[in-house]
């Protein structure tokens, strides 16, 4: 695939998303929306906002994301801020969004040394904001694509301030897989789905997603990946908090150190090697063909560089890169829901790849994947 392709795909998935997202209100609406809300908390008055816009292309992820610019009186004091809302969007991939569960995730990180954007108010059912959202604080830094190899601040770099992005994002998860997640209060991310043991729970989200959209032939094909997954699942493992969507897209950067650690709405209780492995096979369904770029990681470097930043010896890397191929295989099956059929047509290669990946690694351990024909989407 040229790079022409992929940053063509990229840009027509972000597009759509976005109208997807935005369906049937601008952003004046959500302007006066807004100052509805932020003026009914409590001690807050005189509200004004501007300049509500939407994020830029690097901008993926599943919620709705606007920013925007706010002032107000709190307590007598005059404020201002660059503000960011997140809101559950009018159409969407998955099951189940929780804008609640995402606020208190990510407020419980705000005391720990991995860098989220300060949570501020929440709508939890949407009475205010016409969706259930919440507003954060803006933090500065810039994102790459999902076509990161091929054009953002990543590909644009310096070969040696591109491997110094790498390893910032290395870092930042060795710091998300280091969290005491239980003296954080998130023992309720063990109700994320049915099953006693955290890779068990998480196929389950994916497949009760997966039912949801009530994609038959893919349910029939997959189901022989998702039963050896849970019967399969290694005993010797550290169960830790994923950031869930670990790609460069959701790792804000200053210069070369990351600012910030966003979109948490697909986190879990797994394993560490559950996000070092999410990129690469990310990568192998949007950029499969691309070259890296001087000072891009390989796989296997980023695998020993993790475990030098973190400590930890990775275990079981199959067993988690199939666990990993079939979580993506899910999420391009929901996409045949989620795109309009001119647009589906055009990603169809792409969308497809993700499940013929999950069927080759499957087929690795001895499991016969019997994928539907090519091009159905129903």
């Amino acid at each position: 695939m040229s790079e022409l392709d992929v940053d063509q795909i990229g840009a027509a998935i972000v597009k759509h998303q976005r109208g997807a997202r935005f369906a049937e209100t601008t952003p004046d609406q959500w302007g006066d929306r807004l100052m509805q809300f932020i003026g009914a908390q409590a001690g807050v008055s005189d509200v004004r906002v501007a300049n509500v816009r939407e994020v830029g292309t690097a901008a993926g992820g599943s919620n709705g994301t606007l920013l925007f610019e706010a002032s107000w009186t709190e307590d007598g004091e005059p404020r201002s801020s660059g503000l960011v809302l997140r809101f559950m969007p009018t159409r969407g991939l998955f099951h189940a969004y929780d804008v609640t569960a995402q606020f208190n995730l990510q407020r419980a990180l705000e005391a720990t040394d991995v860098p989220v954007p300060p949570q501020i108010w929440l709508d939890p059912d949407g009475n205010l904001l016409g969706r259930p959202g919440y507003v954060m604080g803006m933090v500065e830094g810039a994102s790459a694509p999902m076509t990161w190899m091929t054009s953002g601040i990543i590909a644009d770099a310096e070969p040696a301030a591109r491997r110094e992005m790498q390893l910032g994002y290395l870092e930042a998860l060795a710091r998300v897989h280091a969290l005491d997640w239980r003296a954080l209060g998130l023992e309720w991310l063990e109700k994320r789905a049915a099953g006693a043991r955290p890779i068990e729970r998480e196929v389950n989200w994916y497949w009760d997603s997966l039912e949801y959209a009530d994609c038959k032939p893919y349910l029939e094909a997959l189901r022989p990946l998702r039963d050896w997954l849970v019967a399969n699942e290694p005993a010797d493992i550290d169960t830790v908090l994923c950031h869930g969507d670990a790609n460069f897209g959701n790792y804000l950067y200053l210069g070369t150190a990351v600012s910030a650690v966003v979109d948490w709405e697909m986190s879990f209780l797994g394993t560490p090697e559950c996000d070092v492995c999410f990129t690469h096979m990310g990568d192998q369904i949007i950029q499969n063909d691309v070259p890296a770029l001087e000072g891009t990681l390989s796989y296997q470097q980023r695998i020993a560089e993790y475990e030098r930043l973190s400590g930890r010896k990775l275990r079981n890397m199959p067993y988690f890169e199939l666990f990993t191929a079939y979580r993506l295989a899910v999420i391009n099956v929901l996409t045949f829901r989620h795109f309009p059929e001119p647009i589906l047509r055009q990603l169809l290669p792409v969308i497809e790849r993700g499940p013929k990946i999950a069927a080759d690694l499957a087929a690795r351990v001895g499991l016969e994947i019997l994928l539907p024909p090519s091009g159905t989407i129903d």
